[in-house]
């Protein structure tokens, strides 16, 4: 087991690491470099895992996951063993809320008083991190964001880390990692009111931005393996072209009124299900407008999702890009797609701008 105290230090700064994004059928892992204000791309890798090794965010069989971390890892820079991983947010506790502004000294502690009454567990079981994101001299009130993880799934992460030989430095949250990567290409001043939201195989998140910072986040209950689920019910689509139409590309001996029409059912769901969340985000914060949706993740080019949300929404969607300010050798993606990689790797970057 982890021996020592269990300290998340979510929004702290390590020393030249490796983002490491573990999901449930990948690793993604990105190195990244500091040049001035921004970042070079220097590596990355994906690395497959092997079916059943992590369900809804929790290690079910460690030694083949550890294995593939060091795979992921030895295949972007051997040389290097410190990382920074990511809890997924369903596995984890946020709030941002108001309260009395009181000295540095006194944050933490004001904090756990808070924590004490938002948190469903008993505190004795979670890790408390915490961030001010506002302080108003005026009204002597500061607004805070806090995250709570259970210490068993820290635990998890970290000793499966440590059978890799690898060395936990940070352990953020995707949805925070995906901030990191608006606020490197994104202009905080034009989209002032945004929604960032992570499709993945087994989980969809949605993070909500107001004047460029952390408003709060919201589940949403559908994903990747739904639209999956529906193309697979048809019967007649095979399995490798089920891949390539959900990664955005369709060929041409492909019945097209059948996929519209199958994956239409699914995108409506999911731009309804955004609908309640927007809406819950604008009244919430008097937000009388949201100016952008970026999608990420790898189920965030489905052909047609984009529209029947901007339609739902009324709000421009794109793919979140997490290249714009970063500098980055295009030979590196020679015979890929660095759309596509771009929109699997935004986690991981995010994790790598922790250095």
């Amino acid at each position: 087991m982890c021996k020592g105290t269990l300290v998340m230090q979510l929004f702290r700064k390590s020393q030249s690491v490796i983002g490491l994004d573990i999901g449930t059928s990948i690793i993604k892992a990105v190195k990244m470099t500091k040049k001035g204000k921004s970042f070079s791309f220097d590596n990355y890798a994906l690395e497959q895992i092997q079916d059943g090794a992590v369900q809804s965010g929790e290690i079910k069989n460690p030694e083949s996951l550890a294995q593939s971390a060091i795979n992921a890892v030895a295949k972007c820079d051997p040389a290097l063993k410190d990382v920074v991983i990511a809890l997924p947010n369903y596995s984890i506790l946020s709030d941002v809320f108001t309260m009395d502004l009181v000295a540095k000294k006194d944050i933490r502690e004001a904090v756990l008083v808070e924590a004490e009454r938002l948190s469903p567990f008993d505190l004795s079981e979670v890790e408390i991190d915490y961030e001010v994101l506002e302080k108003d001299d005026e009204t002597k009130k500061m607004k805070v964001l806090m995250v709570a993880a259970k210490k068993d799934i820290i635990g998890a992460y970290i000793d499966c880390m440590n059978e890799a030989g690898l060395r936990t430095m940070v352990i953020d949250v995707d949805l925070f990692a995906l901030l990191n990567i608006f606020h490197l290409n994104y202009d905080p001043d034009k989209y002032r009111s945004c929604i960032l939201i992570n499709i993945g195989t087994d989980t969809t998140d949605a993070a909500f931005l107001q004047n460029g910072k952390f408003h709060s986040s919201r589940d949403i209950p559908v994903t990747g393996s739904n639209f999956q689920k529906q193309l697979e019910s048809s019967g007649s689509i095979p399995q490798e072209k089920i891949h390539e139409i959900l990664n955005g590309r369709i060929d041409s001996e492909s019945d097209i009124d059948q996929l519209t029409n199958a994956l239409n059912i699914v995108s409506k769901d999911f731009a309804n299900a955004v609908g309640v969340a927007v809406s819950y985000f604008q009244t919430s914060d008097a937000v009388e407008k949201i100016d952008l949706i970026l999608l990420s993740g790898g189920y965030s080019a489905i052909p047609g999702l984009f529209n029947i949300l901007e339609l739902r929404t009324g709000t421009e969607v794109v793919v979140l890009d997490p290249f714009v300010n970063v500098e980055v050798d295009e030979s590196m993606f020679a015979g890929s797609d660095k759309v596509s990689i771009g929109k699997v790797l935004s986690v991981a970057m995010g994790l790598a701008t922790r250095n």
